[in-house]
């Protein structure tokens, strides 16, 4: 490395590290080095580099959302509380017992139904 070529190196690794003062050097993906390579800034490709992460943990947050929006629930979870106890479901009619026969059996799978 000539000296012209290590002082531009030393200036972007100062800009970076003023720019990016959590940021890791070992931890630059590669495709960053190949964009300083190609006469980028190293800040200004890493800066790109950050925002193209951001956009595509946004748009992955929202697909996110969309399908929690449009799913039923987990599958084999418990709920967090049983909706009936034990002593509710006794004392139930067996039309309410039929009527409510789902949360029944989810309250059977919840804490405090034996309560």
């Amino acid at each position: 490395m000539n000296g012209q070529d290590k002082t531009r190196f030393d200036a972007e690794i100062e800009e970076f590290t003023e720019k990016f003062p959590d940021g890791d050097l070992d931890a630059v993906p590669e495709y960053v080095w190949q964009k300083v390579k190609e006469g980028r800034k190293l800040a200004e490709a890493y800066s790109e580099y950050e925002s193209e992460k951001k956009a595509e943990a946004d748009e992955a947050k929202l697909v996110n959302e969309l399908n929690a929006s449009n799913s039923s629930g987990k599958l084999g979870t418990k709920p967090a509380k049983a909706v009936y106890t034990a002593k509710e479901v006794a004392s139930m009619s067996a039309d309410a017992i039929r009527e409510n026969y789902d949360d029944i059996i989810e309250s059977m799978k919840a804490k405090g139904f034996y309560a």
